[in-house]
């Protein structure tokens, strides 16, 4: 009895297993079937403009090419081509060094293993804004020297296991836009120099953590977006580095891994997180989690190289506790964004205490009445705002100068200052190094702001609103700006040394390898020498031979002579003899 109880639980779990398994599949071929159709439409849609074509719906040929002489790039974009023939790579391999093609903008569905067979040098291939859904072993299987390709905008669903593995000078693959729902295992094992990875906006929910051979990898990724995809959990991709990890716009619940991720930046904002567990995080230097849910946040205070926080839009009092603790315990954290945190007065006391902030963003809050000092132990503190909040009262703002003795701007617009005292914190920050962009005329007399009121001439503001906000938009990105500058400067040199280094390694090859073919020339020019001076040797000594053998023949061989008289024989004589005798 148990055994059959056994196994009929056994056949339900299989049973369950199974038709789990299947309503996974039905609902990811689901959403890949719509993500086509509405893609169809979109690249319907936009081809519009160019149906005008004379190459509309046509098979690109040959004779499209019309390749000229020393022509190192072709452009067949914007032509509405349908199918590409197999001929065409024949065609180009015959005398002709293409770099780089741009095939975007066409109705291509169907890229088979010929297409690019012969196109042996080429380094940068753009077939974005095509109807391509598959991308199989072949495809790219010659283009060994390709560093820069473009797959945005097409119909892609599947990509097989093998398809870049001859690819190992791919540094850029942009797939963005495309129906992906995964990809496969070890994906990108033999692109030992990808720097940039861009998969946003697909419909993956799922990614393997062994994509790439992360021991062999020349170079860090600069560059992985996976934004704008259907992750539930925070993905994980083993690699040596990771310079910008997006996985922005998703619906992340838990942001948490179980191994060290290496990631120096992370954009994880607008997701459903409501638990951020940073411990696997501590070498990030950029962090920005903004426009979530967060309850808890742990493993901050061990981030010590962190220098951009960026917390928007959640409610910091739900873990207020955590951040008076790890805010002082991170030394390198520059800038802080604590925007629109339901933030009040009453949770400000002792939560910002830093020895290394230079930027603060406290706009978008609840304050009413902020008291100076509750930010005085912020003595680096370059830069404030203050916008957008109920304000109507800066509490001993005469001390401003002497709590931030390097405040260099501070933003007080768009809130509720009465016009007078407001006048008086503006005729305070004039006398000090600190400068403001707000306009004077920013404040309420008798309940009514003094814009609409009759007394407006009275004032000359330094600034018009449009500066304002072009002035708050210019600070409020400089760090996040110089950040990616930095990061981009710095992975353009690196990757340009690695490149650099690899082609002198190419070089010293090249030589060694020339070197080598020399040698072996000279060898075979001196085992020629060899044999022949050998052969000579021997017809000269064969030659003695000969003469000495006939000189010997000449010496023993005697001649005999008859009497007839005397009827008898003569002695013999030799030829020498006879000849010496004459002599």
């Amino acid at each position: 009895m148990n055994k059959i109880i056994s196994l009929c639980s056994t056949w339900m779990h299989s049973w369950v297993k199974l038709l789990l398994v299947l309503a996974i599949w039905f609902y990811l071929n689901v959403d890949a079937d719509e993500c086509i159709a509405s893609k169809t439409d979109r690249h319907r849609t936009i081809m519009e403009a160019y149906r005008s074509s004379h190459n509309w719906n046509a098979i690109l040929t040959e004779d499209s090419l019309n390749l000229h002489e020393n022509q190192t790039d072709l452009d067949l974009s914007k032509q509405g081509f349908h199918e590409v023939h197999w001929h065409l790579s024949s065609i180009v391999g015959e005398g002709y060094d293409i770099y780089e093609l741009d095939m975007s903008y066409n109705n291509i569905e169907v890229l088979n293993e010929l297409t690019f067979l012969k196109f042996y040098s080429l380094e940068m291939l753009n077939l974005s804004y095509n109807r391509i859904m598959v991308i199989n072993n072949l495809t790219f299987g010659s283009l060994i020297r390709l560093m820069e390709l473009d797959l945005s905008f097409n119909l892609i669903h599947t990509i097989e296991k093998e398809a870049f593995n001859r690819m190992y000078a791919l540094e850029s693959l942009n797939l963005r836009e495309n129906c992906l729902i995964t990809l496969n295992e070890h994906q990108f094992h033999f692109n030992d120099h990808l720097s940039s990875l861009l998969l946003n906006h697909n419909q993956i929910g799922f990614l393997p953590s062994v994509l790439f051979d992360s021991l062999a990898m020349v170079e860090e990724l600069f560059e992985v977006d996976l934004s704008y995809n259907n992750f539930h959990r925070m993905p994980y991709i083993e690699a040596k580095e990771i310079g910008l990890l997006k996985v922005d716009y998703n619906q992340i619940n838990i942001l948490s891994v179980n191994r060290t991720y290496n990631v120096r930046a992370l954009e994880a904002h607008h997701n459903n997180i409501h638990d951020a567990d940073l411990f696997q995080f501590s070498s990030a230097e950029h962090v920005d989690l903004s426009h979530n849910q967060l309850d808890n946040i742990a493993g901050l205070h061990e981030m010590t190289r962190l220098e951009y926080l960026d917390l928007s839009s959640n409610n910091i009092s739900r873990f207020d506790y955590n951040l008076k603790y790890s805010i002082r315990n991170i030394p390198t954290l520059a800038t802080l964004r604590l925007q629109n945190c339901s933030l009040t007065e009453n949770n400000m006391d002792g939560l910002l205490i830093s020895e290394s902030i230079l930027n603060l963003d406290l706009s978008q809050n609840n304050f009413v009445r902020l008291n100076i000092s509750h930010l005085a132990k912020l003595k680096t503190l370059q830069y404030v705002s203050l916008n957008f909040n109920y304000l109507q009262e800066l509490i001993d703002y005469e001390h401003m100068a002497h709590h931030f003795p390097h405040l260099e701007l501070i933003s007080l617009s768009f809130n509720r200052w009465n016009c007078s005292y407001f006048d008086n914190i503006i005729s305070y920050l004039n006398k000090t190094h600190i400068q403001t962009t707000t306009d004077p005329r920013d404040c309420y007399i008798n309940g009514t702001h003094i814009t609409d009121s009759d007394i407006t001439d009275s004032f000359e503001p330094e600034y018009t609103l449009n500066q304002v906000k072009r002035d708050m938009n210019l600070v409020k990105n400089l760090g996040r700006s110089m950040t990616y500058f930095m990061y981009a400067l710095y992975y353009n040199m690196h990757g340009l040394s690695n490149h650099t280094h690899f082609l002198l390694k190419q070089n010293d090859q090249k030589m060694a390898a020339m070197s080598a073919e020399i040698g072996h020339l000279v060898g075979m020019v001196a085992f020629m020498v060899t044999i022949f001076g050998a052969a000579m040797v021997l017809a000269v000594a064969y030659g003695l031979h000969i003469l000495y053998k006939r000189w010997q023949m000449n010496r023993s061989v005697k001649v005999v002579t008859y009497n007839k008289r005397a009827n008898e024989f003569s002695n013999g004589v030799t030829v020498n003899e006879v000849m010496s005798d004459n002599i």
